[in-house]
């Protein structure tokens, strides 16, 4: 059996990151969420993530953030800015 990818979402909106989390789960993704910068930022330190999907509730200072200090940890890291409708989509292409 192949691994889950493991994929970091980081939102501000508790409810719809919960519902992220489910959806990418029920399609067999290891989804973990992250509502602050200092948590996501530590959870991507510990966990040797596949992708990180950022949400369209966090502002333009923390995304610029995370798409400058993510690859410098890990330059393999695939980030998206996603949407809800979108995200399956949008990870199967960057994931294949």
């Amino acid at each position: 059996m192949a691994q889950k990818k493991k994929i970091l979402i980081i939102g501000r909106h508790p409810a719809i990151m919960e519902k992220v989390i489910v959806l990418l789960e029920k399609n067999g993704y290891d989804a973990t969420g992250a509502n602050q910068n200092e948590e996501a930022i530590d959870l991507f330190r510990i966990r040797n993530f596949d992708a990180v999907v950022i949400g369209g509730g966090v502002d333009a200072e923390s995304k610029a953030l995370f798409h400058n200090l993510f690859p410098a940890i890990n330059s393999g890291i695939k980030i998206l800015d996603a949407h809800p409708n979108s995200i399956l989509g949008d990870l199967k292409a960057q994931l294949g």
